[in-house]
């Protein structure tokens, strides 16, 4: 099964003045001129260093990955003095395989740039482009077959509910990295099994679901995903989920209340005469 080791002390910071100080993340350079209502924070390229021990893994059977879960805007990653990856967009997560360049002991750098530019997003927003480390670093250990880690920064597993009167139809699609049986457990809030099903692209059916409803009923399930190697679980995801639909159309614009998710019937836009 995978292990998660955080990476969040013993950082060093080189900053604008080209100062290096100890910090510990989350992290951000603009803490204080992000927030004293000017538009004048600095914005620009910043690194982050620290050094960790190599995990226990077994390489014959096992891979270690990188996890960064939010840098802003920009990152270039280098291990040991190699670049490891770059990545675009503060608000996502992303990873990397490091086996083949691990060492007993490693320096991890990470290169930040929140500069003015014309190819990330957001452009402009009513908020600060903080730069920094904001999110946690992790060191993951999994099987070789594995929940994909290596799918644009998600969980591996995408789950999609379809509503009808009085029960849910549920699809659970799993990537997987390698080979095995994947087998989908979905348990309601007490942790209790209420629906079961095999493959990557497995179906369940659930009766009389307990629907979510924001701050009024925020009921959710979890969703247990695992693969199996000779009957034996390798990797396991779990995500939360809640279930309900909604709809928008054209009436929504002229009466909102209309478009509530537990309203008992849709009103039909008219055509413009």
């Amino acid at each position: 099964m995978r292990s998660i080791a955080k990476l969040m002390k013993d950082w060093q910071f080189t900053g604008p003045n080209g100062v290096t100080t100890a910090v510990e993340l989350p992290h951000t350079w603009n803490a204080r001129d992000g927030q004293d209502g000017g538009n004048d924070y600095w914005r620009g390229c910043c690194t982050y260093c620290t050094c960790f021990a190599a995990p226990v893994y077994d390489p014959a059977q096992q891979q270690v990955w990188l996890q960064f879960e939010g840098i802003n805007a920009s990152a270039a990653v280098l291990l040991n003095g190699q670049q490891l990856c770059t990545h675009d967009g503060g608000y996502s997560t992303f990873r990397a395989e490091v086996t083949e360049l691990l060492q007993a002991e490693n320096q991890l750098t990470v290169r930040v740039d929140n500069s003015v530019n014309d190819r990330v997003y957001p452009q402009k927003a009513d908020f600060t482009f903080y730069g920094g480390i904001y999110r946690d670093v992790s060191l993951l250990v999994v099987n070789k077959n594995h929940i994909a880690l290596g799918h644009f920064g998600d969980t591996g597993v995408k789950i999609t509910p379809a509503l009808q009167e009085n029960s849910a139809d549920i699809r659970v699609e799993t990537l997987v990295e390698g080979s095995g049986t994947v087998t989908v457990e979905l348990l309601d809030a007490e942790g209790r099994t209420v629906a079961k099903g095999e493959g990557e692209n497995a179906s369940l059916h659930l009766d009389a679901p307990h629907l979510w409803n924001g701050v009024k009923d925020p009921y959710l399930y979890t969703c247990v995903v695992r693969l199996l190697q000779d009957g034996q679980p390798v990797d396991e995801v779990t995500t939360r989920v809640g279930l309900r639909s909604f709809s928008v159309d054209a009436m929504c614009a002229a009466c909102p209340s209309s478009c509530s998710p537990s309203a008992p019937a849709r009103r039909k836009a008219r055509r413009p005469a």
